[in-house]
């Protein structure tokens, strides 16, 4: 029988497959086998209608509470991401997908190509991580991604800048901004506002050595100070290096 509904399933032969497993009471099976088929449908329409009566399938039985809420929440979730699809008239807004931190984070990306609706976007951003209850240090994190990735440089100033508590620190910003070769000043405007700790690390991570150095000193710390010495290609910066290894 195994076999047989494995082929049923491979051949997408809904009505049989669930009769089947409806029959046996295997409601957790028959539910897992309606929503595989429904990630291979391509129709949006169709997969939400599947992925409800793989919910209908799960809430026949007292133990799959757990697949019944997920299904659920896909569910309602691919109908979000329809609506938002045609709300701005795009595919690059929401595309399908089965995470809310790739739907967020397309919303926010859009906004960088539609600055006049980045308002609308970002509150509908919001919005998502509410309903879906995005912690606020992941949503900070998916924030930064999206900024960085689509350009929009002026708005992750503005989010640091914000005077909404910040839960994930300065770090992220900084890489962000090392990783988009953004000007050095800008990169140093975020390393400055970091932790001690972490402000040597980021320095040599955008290769401005002689910043790194002053950490190094600050910190009195030879394995550095030797660090920055073989990295750099700066004979000032080498010499520097060696003056400050003498004074420690």
């Amino acid at each position: 029988v195994n076999m047989y509904m494995l082929y049923l399933a491979s051949n997408q032969d809904v009505k049989y497959i669930m009769n089947l497993y409806l029959r046996k009471e295997k409601f957790v099976s028959g539910g897992t086998a309606m929503a595989r088929l429904a990630l291979d449908t391509a129709s949006s329409r169709e997969r939400i209608a599947m992925v409800k009566e793989a919910s209908r399938v799960y809430g026949l039985g007292k133990e799959s509470v757990f697949q019944k809420a997920s299904a659920d929440e896909y569910a309602d979730l691919l109908s979000e991401q329809e609506r938002l699809r045609n709300n701005y008239n795009s595919y690059d807004v929401a595309p399908e997908s089965s995470s809310i931190t790739n739907t967020i984070s397309s919303v926010i990306r859009y906004a960088g190509t539609k600055p006049r609706e980045a308002h609308k976007l970002f509150a509908d951003a919001e919005r998502l991580a509410k309903r879906y209850k995005v912690p606020e240090k992941r949503l900070w994190h998916i924030k930064v991604r999206a900024f960085s990735q689509s350009g929009q440089w002026a708005n992750l100033r503005n989010l640091a800048d914000s005077r909404q508590k910040n839960p994930i620190g300065l770090k992220p910003f900084a890489m962000a901004a090392i990783a988009g070769n953004q000007p050095l000043g800008e990169i140093t405007r975020y390393i400055e506002r970091v932790p001690a700790d972490d402000r040597y690390d980021l320095f040599c991570e955008a290769k401005m050595w002689k910043k790194a150095l002053e950490e190094a000193v600050a910190a009195r710390d030879m394995n550095k100070i030797i660090h920055v010495r073989g990295l750099c290609n700066s004979v000032e910066i080498q010499q520097l290096c060696e003056s400050a290894a003498n004074c420690i």
